[in-house]
């Protein structure tokens, strides 16, 4: 990791410019805020008081913990803990939190006396515990910097992913791409090839037809000039098997941990030096859930022309009636949002609507957000909780262009029905890179799933499962119904019932606990 340090100032990580880096050290706050990438930077001010900025977008974890006098930060949970001579102990109230609030992660963390500096945050360590947010994405989404037509948008978006690329690799050379063969891992293979490095590319693959996308990555591969390996995973994941890692919050998925084992060892073999991988598109891309991108219109412009298009063109991308759209985007439109906050999650929960909302700098959102634009950025938030505690960085680091700094700042500045343009979805991004992807591909509108792969897993463990859950720590902390996760144990699962979905996060956070804790 790169480290440079003078008498008032120490950066800790990669640091990355959109302009020429200043010339001579560094000396305040001042002269790296408009930097990004993934670094952690420790000063003091003119009064000699230290401070803490953790980067905009940054992915180096930034753990803090105060002890007497003295403040900890460590990007590892467990060494943290050690070097403050502490024994590790659960914040059932995190526990709680996570598994009503699912994919919002704010400062707080799964152990008592450790909190996390979040993305684009100042510390006084000495004089406070209040995080000072000196980067938000609201200020990326007023109209006096919005990017108003369709081409602009093209061309901006496509310099901006360039420049992340190159950015984030930073002195890479060997990189490995996770390429599934939709748009955005696609993407990241075209501006990758547009590059010097030398990437490869791997694609997963498992025995349930939705989970083999070979055909599409093997088209992105050829159009990039990208060697492709094709990685199986095996039939059914072990989701009673322990985690080896100790890590502030539940982290990577155990559906995941097949996939992830994988790829280590196959950047161990090959000598890898990172991953590349295009988590976050969707979110960044503003793929469209619901009508927002018409109400955004209708709030904007009013009913008229515009209206009835991105009303057409919502109506194409969701095959729905345009009476539908119309009617729902109407609705969006002269109301709040659905979920003011975040939404509740109550499956398996013992007294979930007593579980106080969370609170994160980011949903504190200014006067007249268009719905659009809330729906990116929660997607974006979202999208940020699950770039940790994978396994395979103990082997080489993930990069994760989409969510950084230039990317994200772009993609806020493009307006919402721009996205939808002509009735295809992330419009913006598929236009950017038309020239360099695959017909097969850019006009691709499904994606892979691993509806079956979970499903096998619970079949293959079930008699596990009960015991695990019914037994486990969250039963005993009376956290989970145990008669209503019996009940769905008890029957056969079935693609149809979605029910089952809500088990695994109940199986993350039971494998995390008994990570740091034991067996109960």
């Amino acid at each position: 990791m790169p480290v440079t340090v003078n008498a008032d100032l120490a950066v800790l990580g990669h640091v990355a410019w959109d302009r020429e880096a200043p010339e001579g050290p560094l000396q305040a706050l001042a002269d790296l805020l408009p930097a990004w990438g993934d670094w952690l930077a420790i000063g003091r001010d003119p009064d000699n008081c230290v401070w803490i900025q953790r980067s905009p977008l940054g992915h180096l974890p930034a753990y803090v913990m105060n002890i007497g006098n003295r403040v900890l930060i460590s990007s590892d949970a467990e060494l943290l803990l050690k070097a403050a001579g502490c024994t590790p102990a659960i914040d059932w109230s995190f526990v709680t939190t996570h598994l009503a609030f699912a994919h919002l992660q704010t400062a707080q963390t799964g152990l008592e006396g450790v909190t996390e500096l979040m993305h684009g945050s100042l510390l006084h360590p000495a004089t406070t515990e209040t995080q000072e947010l000196t980067w938000s994405p609201w200020a990326y989404t007023s109209s006096d910097r919005e990017i108003s037509t369709f081409d602009e948008a093209v061309s901006c978006l496509r310099g901006a992913i360039d420049r992340a690329v190159r950015g984030t690799l930073g002195s890479h050379r060997q990189p490995l791409l996770e390429l599934s063969g939709g748009v955005d891992s696609s993407v990241l293979a075209a501006s990758l090839a547009r590059g010097t490095c030398g990437a490869s590319a791997a694609t997963l693959v498992t025995d349930r037809r939705e989970g083999d996308e070979r055909r599409y990555a093997s088209a992105a591969a050829m159009a990039s000039g990208m060697p492709l390996l094709e990685i199986p995973v095996p039939g059914a994941p072990d989701l009673d098997r322990p985690i080896g890692r100790r890590l502030a919050r539940p982290g990577l998925p155990l559906l995941l941990s097949p996939a992830d084992r994988s790829l280590a060892d196959l950047a161990r073999h090959e000598d890898f030096d990172a991953f590349v991988s295009g988590a976050g598109g969707d979110c960044v891309f503003a793929s469209p859930i619901s009508a927002a991108p018409a109400a955004d219109v209708l709030i904007r412009f009013g009913l008229g022309r515009r209206a009835v298009k991105a009303i057409d063109d919502l109506a194409r991308i969701h095959e729905a009636s345009g009476w539908e759209v119309a009617r729902m985007a109407w609705q969006q439109s002269r109301r709040g949002p659905l979920h003011p906050v975040w939404q509740r999650r109550t499956a398996f929960l013992k007294n979930a609507h007593d579980i106080p909302l969370p609170v994160h700098p980011w949903l504190d959102e200014p006067d007249g957000v268009l719905p659009g634009k809330r729906s990116q950025i929660r997607s974006i938030l979202a999208a940020l909780a699950h770039v940790d505690g994978y396994g395979r960085h103990e082997v080489a680091p993930s990069i994760y262009p989409f969510l950084s700094r230039p990317v994200v700042e772009t993609a806020l500045r493009i307006p919402s029905w721009l996205w939808i343009e002509g009735g295809i979805d992330r419009a913006v991004a598929r236009r950017a890179f038309s020239g360099f992807l695959p017909t097969l591909v850019l006009e691709r509108r499904t994606k892979g799933g691993l509806d079956g792969y979970g499903i096998a897993g619970i079949e293959a463990h079930r008699a596990s499962l009960r015991i695990f859950l019914l037994e486990g720590h969250l039963a005993r902390q009376g956290i989970v119904d145990r008669g209503e996760i019996d009940d769905v144990l008890a029957r056969p699962i079935s693609r149809t019932d979605r029910c089952y979905h809500g088990l695994f996060p109940l199986i993350d956070t039971e494998a995390w606990v008994r990570a740091w804790l034991g067996d109960p």
